[in-house]
């Protein structure tokens, strides 16, 4: 049998798609390469799989047909050799999420938001039903919590929600203004000697939501620079008062460097020192403010991701690692050998394709290009099945809700005219793209347990 699907044609038990490579200048516009086929996996190619039409789900999205312990909060638990999240009422949970499930801005926004909502309760209700019928079941980072939290507190089937903290983004802003200094490094602000006082200051917050058996987790920031120039950089600061100068140079003696010829190994190792003080500090936090929740990261991305140093400091104090995974048409063999390893699950939490068909600019954000819609929804299916053969993943998040619109003046110039949505700027769903995502998600338990017998 041959299926032909848009600009795609089926090749033994694969699908051949045509994607654009992309890379960023010396002005970090997006540039992107000719054509370039990679094979895919979809549902329909997988030989033997049936799909369940009858699965029952609870108010949550946890599989009914599996009962484990109940505690009124999500919590992880290994079983033959498979992380799993067990959701409040004791079923187990894979975690679908879609990010900025918020209102856009733009003008264009705000006009389809007036003509087809007039309020937030009609938004929120909505794209619940759109959730429903997709499979999708938390809402992930930069969401509208206050409309969200509103919503699940008079409905009977809630939306899961994560928070973003955001917390040492808020205090190197305050740092760098302190000192008259825009360009004061980032990390070196955690080893300021009001930081930990500060995490736990801004967590007190979260205790008003210890409580609620809707809320996933927390993730403390989003991509900090953990890269392999920080001993360098901390190191320039040549500054004999500044703590993460101290740092560096006291590290550098104990650990007898040779300054003038620093080994990539000994910058990873250093990389992943500043990576466990900083979760030291914001775990110690968070779990003091609110002991029923996730600790979910700071979503890894780049080097970092794979930087052993960096997550062996991770798998210390976080409960499910979050990586932002871009620059790969799927879960790598290495990728997947390394994090199957760790010692915690983890999630995907940030990936996505754009379409050509949108006939937006697409010249901004990190994801694949690819000629149409229904191409997005087959490279949804082959992402998310590679991910679910690897046993220690629990989940994905799609980035983003909706489109980058163009008529957004304040968005910064990544979230700039860019088809990254499930829905477009006048709140239309993509069809063929959310059609491949519903197969797929709404067969996740079956699908995990026919890779486990395969």
């Amino acid at each position: 049998m041959t299926f032909i699907y848009s600009n795609a044609q089926s090749q033994n038990d694969s699908i051949i798609l045509q994607t654009k490579i992309w890379s960023r200048n010396a002005h970090h516009d997006i540039e992107y390469s000719d054509w370039k086929n990679f094979p895919s996996k979809i549902i329909d190619l997988l030989k033997g799989f049936k799909p369940d039409s009858d699965l029952k789900k609870d108010k949550f999205g946890g599989n009914l047909q599996d009962s484990w312990k109940k505690t009124g909060y999500f919590y992880t638990e290994k079983r033959s050799n498979r992380w799993w999240i067990i959701d409040p009422l004791g079923h187990p949970f894979y975690n679908l999420a879609i990010n900025g499930v918020r209102l856009g801005k733009a003008p264009s926004n705000e006009k389809a938001f007036s003509e087809k909502f007039q309020t937030k309760e009609n938004w929120i209700a909505t794209t619940k039903k759109l959730f429903d019928e997709t499979g999708f079941n938390t809402s992930g980072s930069w969401s509208d919590l206050e409309t969200i939290k509103a919503y699940n507190a008079i409905a009977e089937s809630p939306i899961v929600y994560t928070t973003q903290l955001s917390l040492l983004a808020n205090f190197v802003q305050k740092k760098r203004k302190k000192l008259g200094n825009k360009t004061y490094p980032e990390l070196a602000a955690i080893f300021s000697a009001e930081f930990e006082n500060y995490c736990e200051e801004k967590t007190r917050d979260i205790a008003d939501t210890k409580n609620d058996p809707n809320l996933f987790g927390h993730f403390s920031d989003n991509e900090l620079p953990f890269h392999e120039n920080l001993l360098k950089l901390f190191l320039e600061l040549n500054d004999a008062s500044d703590n993460a100068f101290q740092v560096a140079t006291q590290w550098i003696k104990e650990h007898h460097i040779d300054t003038a010829n620093i080994e990539k190994e000994q910058k990873q190792v250093f990389s992943g020192y500043v990576a466990e003080k900083y979760y030291s500090f914001v775990s110690k936090a968070i779990k003091k403010n609110d002991p029923n929740h996730f600790y979910l990261g700071s979503r890894l991305h780049a080097a970092a991701k794979v930087n052993d140093s960096i997550l062996g400091a991770a798998q210390k104090y976080q409960d499910i690692i979050s990586i932002n995974y871009y620059g790969e048409w799927a879960i790598t063999e290495k990728h997947a050998t390394q994090w199957n390893k760790l010692s915690k699950p983890f999630i995907i939490t940030e990936f996505y394709t754009k379409g050509e068909d949108s006939h937006m600019g697409n010249i901004t954000g990190a994801g694949w290009l690819v000629k149409t819609q229904l191409d997005r929804g087959i490279h949804y299916q082959n992402f998310g099945l590679k991910l679910l053969q690897v046993k220690n993943c629990v989940g994905w998040h799609w980035f983003r809700y909706q489109d980058n619109a163009a008529d957004d003046a304040n968005a910064d110039f990544s979230n700039k005219d860019s088809n990254k949505g499930l829905v477009n700027t006048n709140y239309e769903t993509y069809q063929p793209l959310s059609e491949k995502m519903k197969q797929l998600n709404q067969n996740i338990y079956g699908l995990i347990n026919y890779f486990d017998k395969h």
